[in-house]
């Protein structure tokens, strides 16, 4: 009987030290920042990266960048929790566990359906998981409706370039894959288990539409070289256009955002505006 009762309250105990808020969060990825600032759990990020985009009235302390992470600034913060993503090395992880101090890590999302699942999960860390649901729930509707408008008479083919110099593509199994999928076209690389192709495959495969994410007057220049082949589709359809880089960290909002502006600019008739930095 003793037992049972003390395996209550491990049990009990360790339900509600899951579901409790954690009031000081340690965010080690622009996405779970962005994420936390969606659900108004900002006040309550004491140490975030370089990269993370936060309001300056916060003075949120900047405890590591992309890989490299300030450990002895991170625990003199106290956190309550420390959320990293896939980029974080798994022994920074097993460093802050062995002081004591919790830790998540939240991979990559693969898809909408992973981007909505990842935002609950934060949700329920930082006590806003009403807001978290009803979020999700509003942002699914609206891509339902989106998804609804379609109505290509031939689903286009797509090519979206995430990098240059070697040139990369959005591949199955990401996200950026299914930013295509959800607007109705057809991604060129569906097949491919490697990011990087050639200019030759990109021809050969002759897509309708090109989008060129980020990478600034790198990718000004890109969509200059792409418009001098004449004999692609995409130039003879004038559907060449730039991304903002902002699309590389949705979060569920964000990401039916830009499914949103890709539909309308694949429908579009009209010259595309020229790109800006």
């Amino acid at each position: 009987m003793q037992k049972f009762i003390l395996l209550f309250i491990l049990l009990i105990t360790a339900i509600t030290g899951y579901s409790q808020k954690h009031k000081r969060i340690v965010s080690l990825a622009a996405s779970i920042t962005q994420n936390l600032y969606l659900l108004g759990a900002n006040e309550d990020i004491v140490g975030c990266t370089r990269f993370c985009i936060t309001e300056p009235t916060d003075s949120i302390p900047v405890v590591a960048d992309a890989v490299s992470v300030n450990m002895e600034k991170i625990v003199a913060l106290q956190p309550d929790i420390v959320l990293a993503s896939g980029l974080t090395p798994p022994k920074v992880l097993e460093g802050f566990e062995r002081m004591g101090i919790k830790t998540k890590r939240l991979n990559q999302p693969k898809n909408f359906e992973e981007i909505c699942q990842q935002f609950i999960t934060l949700g329920e860390i930082s006590g806003k998981a009403d807001k978290a649901e009803a979020t999700v729930k509003e942002c699914k509707a609206r891509l339902e409706n989106l998804k609804k408008g379609i109505n290509f008479n031939n689903p286009p083919k797509v090519f979206m370039e995430i990098g240059c110099d070697p040139l990369f593509s959005a591949l199955p199994g990401s996200f950026m894959h299914d930013y295509i999928q959800q607007t109705g076209g057809v991604n060129i690389a569906q097949d491919l288990d490697n990011a990087m192709v050639s200019k030759e495959f990109v021809l050969l495969q002759n897509p309708d539409i090109i989008f060129v994410v980020g990478m600034g007057i790198v990718g000004e220049n890109e969509i200059t070289k792409w418009k001098e082949i004449k004999s692609l589709n995409a130039v003879k359809n004038n559907k060449i256009f730039p991304l903002d880089q902002y699309i590389c960290s949705p979060t569920p909002v964000t990401f039916v955002e830009t499914v949103e502006e890709l539909i309308q600019l694949m429908k579009q008739e009209i010259t595309p505006t020229p790109y800006t930095i």
